[in-house]
């Protein structure tokens, strides 16, 4: 019986942590430049039974979310018409620096201007992160007087577009935000100065910002909800598992 706890338990766990990203997928379905999380399942320790037979089976002791995996999928694009809203087609992602120094790297493009100067300012995120360019450095604008309008001028070529060697092995962040891990590999800046073999850094690759417009969430509401039915029904077995072995202990417990 106790087997059976194991499983049960392991399962309501499982399928509760899944239900709960999915949750956060759908929250995020209106996030522009949201990329979902899927949940990867995997078996737990097996032990032989202790039955007499030379097959010498094994049983399972339930499952467990083993992984988390990035739908890194393109979104539809929102034309806003805006001068800082850019959107980001194909492949790639925009840089930016964090206030704690660290780089992480978005698909979101609704930036703003901080003015950190009379006559100069930077582009930044909503939350105040400075956009890189492909130089690495913060995309930096002017203006000729002190309460003038900011030099927009070529804006669209001076925002670097970084790529991985494995995109769907990075991990989210804060926000919309990724940092790259072992699995991604280090980021490459597709746009800035290149030599010798990173001339052709991923073939094949498209890489395009669009001024004026906005990616949306990338999240699929119709998949989202038939991960809410196959992780609620998961559960409801998982509970009725728990619910049964427990009465099967009672049952052997009252024997006379």
């Amino acid at each position: 019986m106790k087997i059976a706890f194991y499983n049960g338990v392991s399962g309501m766990l499982s399928y509760q942590e899944a239900m709960n990203r999915v949750a956060h997928n759908v929250a995020n379905s209106g996030t522009v430049g949201f990329k979902p999380d899927q949940s990867v399942f995997s078996d737990l320790l097996y032990t032989r039974m202790a039955v007499n037979t030379p097959e010498e089976p094994l049983t399972g002791h339930g499952v467990k979310i083993e992984d988390t995996r990035l739908v890194y999928r393109q979104g539809a694009l929102d034309i806003t018409g805006e001068k800082l809203d850019f959107a980001m087609t194909g492949d790639g992602l925009f840089a930016v620096l964090r206030p704690d120094g660290t780089t992480e790297y978005t698909r979101a493009g609704a930036f703003d201007i901080s003015i950190e100067g009379k006559k100069k300012g930077y582009l930044v995120t909503g939350d105040g992160s400075h956009v890189l360019g492909p130089d690495g450095k913060p995309v930096e604008l002017t203006r000729e007087s002190d309460d003038g309008p900011f030099d927009l001028e070529g804006l669209k070529d001076k925002i670097g577009i970084y790529d991985f060697p494995n995109p769907y092995g990075l991990e989210h962040s804060t926000g919309v935000c990724f940092r790259e891990t072992e699995t991604s590999g280090e980021a490459v800046a597709i746009n800035g100065k290149r030599s010798g073999s990173q001339k052709e850094v991923y073939p094949g690759r498209v890489y395009n910002i669009r001024e004026g417009a906005l990616e949306r969430s990338a999240v699929d509401l119709s998949d989202e909800m038939v991960g809410v039915i196959v992780s609620q029904r998961a559960f409801q077995l998982n509970a009725r598992m728990v619910q049964t072995a427990d009465e099967l202990e009672q049952v052997v417990n009252n024997l006379r």
